[in-house]
């Protein structure tokens, strides 16, 4: 037989993997309905007029594009953004704000490594419809309250503005046709340095002096309002520039409020690769181990749902990298830890036994008690070993004797002790 592979850069997930997994969708659905909003689902597959409308070079180097049966150019999306800026185009009569959550695979042709799949599960909230700062905070402060949740603690919310970098770039010199550019080489700072980056930039067209102003401009971060009256000060002369900054002062002020401005970090630095962003971006990193980097991440893209041939709207939106935390959580051994607990294992004696055995594990379950029955006929001995080793409280066991009588023996798997009991007074018993 052929070896039967998945392809790369994608996994089957099962055991604790798949257990985080479901943990941190449930936590998440959790938070996104206590802040209000509401579920929404869309098609994993577009049209590529659709997911190419997003634009920026990425696009068609990292989407899984091809031709479905009709000969259409279809593709793969690549995250929940997209879908959601076609629904709200193709919907222009929305009540706004409309607050929407989503949970999902998105795809992306990528250089799998550690923690970097090609397909993964992302969690988003977006609200559309408002040019607030607040709404961006708002995003920003779900995000914070599942982290709170999940992780508990080692990670920070940085926070920028591309208005903040417009005028960065403009106090710099460079050419505003540069500023994307000058955009997509400042968000790989971690990644390639300060010395890439500089090559970067001379490959884009900046010139040494504009790329040292920049460089040492954007080493500029901390905490609260104190950083970015230095933000303010560094931009004195921009209006561009003073406008982001008014705006991540409202953010300051709100988080300070809801007692979550130490755990958001101004960073001048924070760019945000992707072309659609207009105000304020947003990436949470974990800062202990594994080294796994970015965990959410986001923004505000005003001129998005324009691109679809929607209405000029607002928009503003954070996504979890829910793949990303899994690794996390089973580094610390919560894999382990969400192993599912057994009220009550049944074993029945012969297959004949098997009806009643399936008819007493219904009324079990109906009283909310985790109930298994065994399906592979194995001796009384095998039964009571696989009943240890799913950790069951109780093993329920049906004999032809027990059955004429009208009874069931019950073996507590903790004191190791059995009685006679009828199956009436079985849930109450296991419920003491």
């Amino acid at each position: 037989m052929s070896e039967l592979r998945t392809v790369r850069g994608m996994r089957d997930i099962m055991g604790p993997n798949m257990r985080v997994r479901d943990f941190l969708v449930k936590t998440a659905v959790e938070v996104f309905r206590l802040y209000g909003y509401e579920p929404l689902d869309s098609p994993v597959m577009e049209l590529w007029e659709t997911l190419s409308a997003k634009g920026g070079e990425e696009i068609e180097t990292e989407t899984f594009k091809f031709l479905d049966k009709g000969k259409r150019e279809v593709g793969l999306r690549f995250d929940l953004t997209v879908p959601l800026a076609r629904i709200v185009a193709s919907n222009p009569h929305l009540p706004k704000p409309f607050k929407r959550y989503a949970v999902g695979k998105a795809w992306r042709y990528d250089r799998p490594q550690a923690s970097r799949y090609r397909e993964f599960m992302q969690a988003d909230v977006d609200v559309i419809g408002s040019a607030s700062p607040a709404a961006d905070a708002e995003v920003v402060l779900v995000a914070l309250e599942f982290a709170r949740r999940t992780i508990e603690d080692n990670y920070v919310m940085k926070i920028n503005n591309r208005k903040v970098l417009k005028g960065l770039i403009e106090r710099a010199g460079v050419k505003d046709s540069l500023a994307h550019e000058c955009f997509r080489a400042i968000d790989k700072l971690d990644k390639i340095g300060r010395d890439g980056v500089v090559d970067e930039l001379k490959a884009r067209g900046i010139g040494e002096d504009e790329s040292k102003f920049l460089l040492d401009a954007i080493k500029l971060r901390g905490t609260g309002l104190n950083t970015l009256d230095e933000f303010r000060e560094l931009l004195e002369g921009s209006e561009i520039g003073i406008e982001g900054v008014d705006e991540l002062v409202q953010m300051a002020e709100i988080f300070d409020e809801s007692g979550v401005g130490k755990l958001t970090e101004f960073d001048m630095s924070l760019a945000r690769g992707l072309d659609y962003y207009t105000g304020a971006v947003f990436e949470a990193r974990y800062l202990g181990q594994p080294s796994i980097g970015s965990i959410a991440g986001g923004g505000r893209y005003d001129a998005l749902i324009e691109r679809f041939g929607g209405q000029s709207t607002a928009a503003t939106g954070i996504s979890l990298g829910i793949d990303r935390i899994v690794d996390i959580l089973l580094f610390r051994g919560l894999g382990e830890k969400l192993a599912s607990q057994l009220d009550v294992f049944i074993a029945p004696i012969k297959q004949p036994m098997v009806k009643y055995a399936m008819k007493l594990r219904n009324e079990l379950v109906k009283a909310g008690i985790s109930c298994e029955v065994d399906l592979m006929e194995r001796p009384l001995k095998k039964l009571l070993e696989q009943a240890d080793a799913k950790n069951a409280r109780f093993v329920v066991i049906i004999g032809a004797r027990d059955q004429e009588k009208g009874e069931v023996s019950l073996r507590n798997m903790r004191t190791k002790e059995t009685q006679q009991v009828s199956p009436d007074n079985l849930v109450s018993i296991i419920l003491e």
